[in-house]
């Protein structure tokens, strides 16, 4: 049987991780002296009213092996020919990958797959979604790893972030770094290249810069097959919806997921931030 792991990062809906039994292993927030768990100690709404309020910007940190622990002693006594199948965020903004690397050493009879999407958010959660699909069709690892691969190639990602200030505070911002101190009023579009951020495009204003984003996954995206999509804000829902709600009618995608940003990735993007996300699968 194979088993899949991932973290808060997915930003995944409850319903989905339930529907598939998928557990998470969460990343961390920091206030100071204080350490709570993403979405398990603190919710997305509570924490960005504490980010609003608070004197000096959070800060997060990986899950630990020890957090993996748990998890891969569970499988192996359960089940202990199965496969773990561990999913996680690009291993340039967060050092999950190496953490889960570090747990599974410790494990030597159990047979642990660790891959590393080069994404995050709705981006990473999609790619756990399909494995989760797969596996529950009966597909066998080397399948669902060929089609991650795949995934982790072709999937797109744009987002528009209100102030570039979290992500060069968090030494998240890549090779976007050049945009600090130019901007003004004018609105980055960012994108993921290779698990980094980097600057894809500008904008006069913020409703122009999504509109671009729309405009530019219309025009990427019609007409292909099987059409993974996601979109995900911080505290920004209202516009979310408008943008998915754009996208999923005139694309009309065989998956649509639309989530809030949770805490560990609101540490680094900041409130206002808007992002979409998509990836066609072979036929």
């Amino acid at each position: 049987m194979i088993h899949i792991i991932t973290d808060t990062t997915a930003n995944l809906p409850q319903e989905v991780l339930d529907q598939y039994g998928i557990p998470l292993v969460p990343q961390y927030v920091h206030f100071g002296e204080e350490t709570l768990r993403d979405s398990f100690d603190i919710s997305p709404a509570a924490f960005y009213a504490r980010q609003a309020a608070a004197s000096e910007l959070p800060k997060t940190s990986a899950p630990s092996p020890a957090d993996f622990a748990p998890h891969f002693s569970r499988i192996q006594s359960e089940d202990p020919g199965g496969i773990v199948l561990c999913i996680h965020p690009s291993s340039e903004v967060s050092g999950t990958v190496r953490s889960a690397r570090l747990a599974a050493a410790e494990f030597p009879d159990l047979d642990i797959r660790i891959f590393d999407t080069r994404s995050v958010s709705l981006g990473l959660g999609l790619m756990v979604w399909e494995a989760a699909r797969m596996v529950c069709d009966g597909a066998g690892v080397e399948a669902v790893l060929k089609r991650l691969q795949y995934m982790r190639d072709h999937m797109q990602t744009y987002f528009v972030v209100d102030t570039l200030e979290y992500l060069a505070k968090g030494g998240r911002i890549g090779r976007a770094q050049h945009l600090l101190g130019t901007l003004l009023d004018i609105k980055p579009i960012l994108t993921l290249v290779d698990g980094v951020v980097e600057s894809h495009s500008r904008a006069r204003t913020r409703t122009r810069a999504i509109a671009a984003i729309r405009d530019l996954i219309l025009q990427q995206a019609q007409g292909k097959p099987r059409l993974q999509l996601g979109v995900a804000h911080a505290v920004c829902e209202e516009e979310g919806r408008a943008l998915c709600n754009d996208l999923a009618t005139a694309l009309n995608p065989e998956t649509t997921l639309f989530a809030e940003i949770g805490p560990s990735i609101g540490v680094h993007a900041g409130p206002g931030t808007l992002a979409a996300c998509w990836v066609s699968l072979p036929d």
